[in-house]
């Protein structure tokens, strides 16, 4: 019986995982391109989001500071839309300053300028348009990111002010709003998830005969990594 070359062993146990590396790879860039194809959209939603809650926040704010910190309830809604406000003021001002910006064409600009003045886009240390570009998409990614983090944390915050503010009514009509905030959440995401293509019963068992296989080189590679220490 002829022996086994360990180089032949390995090389199956690596193709699940570099096979694996490319999926998510290709999954990352299709991500990336659809980000970067919805962004109008998403700098429009996310303003006229912000817009609103703005607004909402100022009526609320009128009524609360009329009626006084007269118990807790009040206090807690006033400090919480007080919080509120300027995170909502700072999303639509990073989402009206992006997508406002992008028309008037600064990299264009900046490039034509380095030009007129003698220097070459890419040398002496003077970037390209093509580095500009890809700075001012990584530049949108962060606002975006940053946007929606802004956007929880106020969501979160003018959830509490609101059910503070019906507490001060009566303690129940609070405990409905909050019930029913996470009802309809459920709600959405079921509708979204029920509105997805369903899967086949074979790319079911190939995606799970891909999982496991992935999964099961890994913990082989790192057996043999223990027993190399």
């Amino acid at each position: 019986m002829s022996p086994i070359d360990p180089a032949q062993v390995d090389h199956p146990q690596e193709t699940p995982l570099a096979t694996a590396e490319v999926s998510f790879d290709q999954g990352r860039q299709a991500y990336n391109s659809l980000i970067e194809r919805i962004t109008p959209w998403l700098f429009e939603v996310g303003s006229w989001i912000f817009g609103g809650l703005i607004a909402f926040t100022l009526l609320i704010m009128a009524s609360l500071i009329t009626v006084g910190p007269v118990d807790l309830p009040i206090k807690i809604a006033t400090v919480a839309f007080a919080l509120v406000l300027p995170l909502n003021v700072t999303g639509l001002l990073l989402l009206r300053l992006v997508r406002d910006v992008k028309p008037v064409g600064f990299e264009e600009g900046i490039a034509r300028a380095f030009q007129e003045a003698g220097l070459t886009p890419g040398a002496q240390q003077v970037p390209s348009l093509t580095a500009l570009e890809t700075v001012r998409k990584r530049g949108t990614r962060n606002v975006l990111n940053t946007a929606l983090a802004i956007l929880t944390l106020s969501s979160i915050l003018t959830v509490v002010g609101l059910g503070a503010a019906l507490w001060h009514m009566v303690w129940w009509i609070a405990v409905a709003f909050v019930a029913m905030v996470f009802i309809c959440q459920t709600i959405t995401q079921i509708v979204l998830f029920t509105s997805q293509p369903r899967l086949s019963k074979e790319e079911k068992a190939q995606r799970k005969r891909h999982h496991d296989e992935v999964l099961r080189q890994a913990k082989e590679q790192a057996r043999q990594a223990n027993r190399r220490k």
